[in-house]
Parts: structure tokens; C-alpha cells; sequence
């Protein structure tokens, strides 16, 4: 072998049974990855002081963890059939992946060094109270130990964890203390959990910025932290009651048949009457809008008030439409008579409800549980009769623009669409005053499929019934126009 060798790479090789001893005479070999190497079998005791990495995942024959120097930072036996990690190896590991040992039952140990620790699909049963100790911890991943149960009391503030991974494990409850310690914790996923109810210390996470809650039968959800940017509630169907004081969060409340939506429906109007011309956050969450990358629209009077394009998104069962959506149509259309003060007009609220059943899930290639359905409007503006000499009905504008985007999930009843945003439609009505506009909503479905490129199929709305409320603010003087500024988010 060359003595100068540094890097080591033999990924899924199916004829490599056994690794050769005199690895251990290459003194600068630092990375060995041996990735899916089904029948691999064994591999040699190294005593290499600048061995850092090593890979050996997917050999399901590998059942013993292979011995090697104490100066190991990165290592990565996933998807093997050992059953523990001795003490002598993990002393300045960084970075553990021991994802898919499903025969691994004992939390390793000796890990003073570790930064990211992954466990998904172990056997464990149990988190050591001595967790909280690692003072370096910034990810725990646990997602699918099915046997994990509990989670232990955290007694010290740990400063380093950003994210805890607990979605489909055994955990019925986090101990209230615990809550109060993960000062510092960004996201928390519990979803698929036994978990019934969560502390009321949840609202000192101060810097928690994503919760998953849905698939649990938690019944009630308490006061959140402000810091909190997404919510995932869906699927939750002893969930009865909220306390959610920021609808700009966006809320998915699919297959809650239990939930008292009334003060939700009623918040949501309530936040668009008094918002007038304060901020409202554009963070659209991925449940509703799942994408990564989005603009931030701003408009700015030229008087130097600003107008942020926000939305209000909101996911629930049901098909009656609020009391205050002044304008409802029966199908996928509706038109409206526009009032005199449109250049008063500051946002839209749509209500969309939808036909049953939905459009067929066959038809699309499915990736992660996800697909989303796209939802647009074709709007026409047009004069009232007789305003015109001569016509009796002039088309002034018309076009069409997104209202929202959401995953489509399977509905188990009827469900509705709430949201409030849209302000390139806003900008179009306040031009008009005194004519009529008819809206027609239609949907198209894009697929993420890695292995099919992904297409989009179009189709219109096939809605029970929609609303839209106008929402004015007497504020906005006539002469005042509008200009646009973007950035990235």
C-alpha cells in the first residue's frame, strides 16, 4: 500500500469481506469509507494516532465496533448489527451516527467531545440523566427508538443543544424541569409520540423556533414562546383546545375533529381588524407552503408607512364559512361588487372549502408524505352596466395570481382554507371602486418526486363553497401610492 496515503475510499464494494491488518502501518491515512459494503464482515484493530473518520454503514454483518484510536472524531456505523460502542472509543468523538442499529440498546457513553449524536432506529430505552453534561451537544437525533419511553430530568442548562429529534419514540411526557433547562433549544420534534400534554415551562424556551406536534393526542396546547416560527398540529385528533396568540405562524389543524374553532376563526378576525398598518410576519410555514426560499415584499407609502405583505394561514375541519365574510358563493366563483373607497382597500381574506374527495393521491409520485396543491385565481374586473355609453359591460383588468399554497394531506371531512394576504390582487381592486369583480379559483398539484423530475398538473377547484372579505383601512388617503421594495429573507 502507499505510505502516503491519506484518504481511503472503497463505497459498496460487495466483494470486500474483510479489511487487511496493514492499514494500520499507513501513519497518515486520516478517513476510511467503507459505506455499504453488504458482506463485510470484520474489521482490523487500529492503533493509528491521525485516523479520524471512518465509515462502515449498511454491513449488517458487522456486529462487533471495530478498535480503534482514541483520537477518532467523526464515526459512522449506521445501518450495522453492533450492540454497543465501548468506552475507549468514543473518548474525542465529535460526530456518532449509529442510525439503523436496531440491536443497539445502551446509550454510549464517554462522550465529553460530542457534538452530534444520532441514534434513529436503536433499541435504546433509555437517555442517561448524564446527557446533560455534554456541554458540546448541539443534535440529538432519536427519531424512531420506539422502545424510548422517558426522557430524564435536566437539572443544568444546556447551552449547546439546537435541535432534539424524539418524533416516533415511546415518550409519553418531558419532565417540566427539563423544558426549563434547554435554554437555547431552536427545534423540537415530538411528533408521533404518546406524549399527552406539554409543560407550561414550553413558554421559557425562549429561542425555540420550530415545534411538531402532529400525529400525537395531545389535548390541549398551552402558552408557546414568542421565538416560535412553526407549529405543526395536524393529525392531532384529541387536540380540543389552543392557546396561540400569533396566527402569522400559520396553523394546520387538518383531521382536528375535536378542536373548538371558534376562537381561532374569531382571533384571525380580530388580527386583521387591528394589524392596520403594523408588521405582520411573511414567515409561510412548510406545512402550508413547505418551501425554503421566499421573498419579502414590502410596500411603502410614499408618506414612509410601511405595508409588509403578510398572510394569516389556517388549516381546519369544517365547511361553514365565518359569519364575517361578507361575500360567499356557492362552488368555486363568486363575484363582488367593489365599494367606492377601493384605494382604501389594504388586504383580502379568502375562505375555500373544499369537495371531497380530493384529487387523487395515484396520480402523484410521493416524496416524503408531501405534496402540494397550488391554489390561483382568475379575476376579472369589469364596469357595471350603463357606465359605459354603449357597452354594456366593459372588462377593465383581469389576470390571475396565487392566493396560497399548501400540503395537501388526506382530509378525513370536510375541510376549509383561511388566510389572509395577497396584496398583488389588493393592489389591482384599489383602482377600481364602483365596478364588479369575479373571482374563479382553480389548483394545481406539484409533485416533488426525486426519481420523476417532478411536473404539475392543473385543474380547477372543485370547492363546496368560498368567501372573501375586503379589508379596509380608512387610513390610506386617496393620493397615496405605492412603491415596491424586495430583499431575501
Amino acid at each position: 500500500m502507499a505510505k502516503n496515503l491519506v484518504s481511503l475510499r472503497l463505497v459498496d464494494c460487495p466483494s470486500l469481506t474483510e479489511v487487511p491488518s496493514s492499514l494500520q502501518y499507513l501513519d497518515k491515512l486520516e478517513e476510511i469509507d467503507l459505506s455499504a459494503c453488504d458482506n463485510l464482515r470484520s474489521f482490523p484493530m487500529l492503533d493509528s494516532k491521525v485516523l479520524r473518520i471512518l465509515f462502515i454503514g449498511q454491513c449488517l454483518d458487522v456486529t462487533t465496533c471495530p478498535t480503534i484510536s482514541q483520537n477518532m472524531e467523526w464515526l459512522r456505523l449506521e445501518q450495522t448489527s453492533i450492540k454497543e460502542v465501548p468506552q475507549s472509543v468514543t473518548g474525542k468523538l465529535q460526530c456518532l451516527c449509529l442510525s439503523g442499529c436496531s440491536k443497539m440498546t445502551k446509550f454510549p457513553e464517554n462522550l465529553e467531545d460530542i457534538k452530534d449524536l444520532s441514534l434513529v432506529g436503536t433499541a435504546i430505552k433509555e437517555v442517561p440523566s448524564s446527557i446533560q453534561y455534554l456541554t458540546r451537544l448541539y443534535n440529538l437525533n432519536m427519531i424512531g427508538s420506539s422502545k424510548l419511553e422517558s426522557f430524564p430530568e435536566i437539572t443544568v442548562p444546556m447551552k449547546s443543544l439546537r435541535y432534539l429529534y424524539l418524533s416516533k419514540t415511546g415518550i409519553k411526557e418531558i419532565p417540566l424541569i427539563s423544558f426549563k433547562h434547554m435554554i437555547s433549544l431552536w427545534h423540537l420534534y415530538l411528533d408521533g409520540t404518546p406524549i399527552k400534554e406539554l409543560p407550561l415551562s414550553i413558554k421559557d424556551m425562549v429561542h425555540l423556533q420550530e415545534l411538531t406536534l402532529h400525529g400525537t393526542p395531545i389535548k390541549a396546547l398551552p402558552e408557546l414562546p414568542p421565538s416560535l416560527r412553526k407549529i405543526t398540529t395536524h393529525d392531532c385528533a384529541s387536540l380540543e383546545t389552543t392557546n396561540i396568540g400569533r396566527l402569522e405562524l400559520g396553523l394546520d389543524f387538518t383531521n382536528c375533529v375535536k378542536l373548538d374553532q371558534k376562537p381561532l376563526v374569531a382571533a384571525m378576525h380580530l388580527e386583521i381588524q387591528v394589524s392596520l398598518l403594523t408588521p405582520l410576519s411573511f414567515f409561510l410555514l412548510s406545512f402550508l407552503l413547505d418551501s425554503s426560499h421566499f421573498r419579502n415584499v414590502t410596500f411603502v407609502l410614499q408618506s414612509g408607512e410601511e405595508i409588509p405583505l403578510g398572510s394569516i394561514p389556517m388549516v381546519l375541519p369544517g365547511s361553514e364559512i365565518p359569519e364575517w365574510f361578507g361575500d360567499k358563493g356557492i362552488g368555486s366563483s363568486l363575484t363582488i361588487q367593489l365599494p367606492s373607497n377601493c384605494h382604501q382597500l389594504k388586504g383580502i381574506a379568502f375562505c375555500l372549502v373544499f369537495l371531497l374527495p380530493l384529487p387523487s393521491q395515484d396520480m402523484l409520485y410521493e416524496f416524503d408524505d408531501r405534496y402540494d396543491a397550488n391554489v390561483y385565481c382568475d379575476y376579472h374586473v369589469k364596469s357595471k352596466n350603463g357606465e359605459h355609453d354603449g357597452d354594456d359591460e366593459v372588462v377593465l383588468a383581469s389576470g390571475n395570481t396565487n392566493v396560497t399554497t399548501f400540503n395537501m394531506k388526506k382530509w378525513d371531512s370536510d375541510h376549509m382554507v383561511l388566510l389572509y394576504s395577497n396584496f398583488n390582487l389588493v393592489n389591482r381592486l384599489r383602482e377600481y371602486s364602483g365596478n364588479e369583480v369575479t373571482i374563479k379559483f382553480y389548483h394545481s398539484i406539484h409533485n416533488h418526486g426525486i426519481g420523476k423530475g417532478g411536473h404539475e398538473i392543473r385543474r380547477p377547484s372543485e370547492l363546496k363553497g368560498c368567501g372573501v372579505y375586503l379589508d379596509f383601512d380608512e387610513n390610506i388617503p386617496a393620493d397615496k401610492k405605492f412603491k415596491r421594495k424586495f430583499w431575501e429573507i
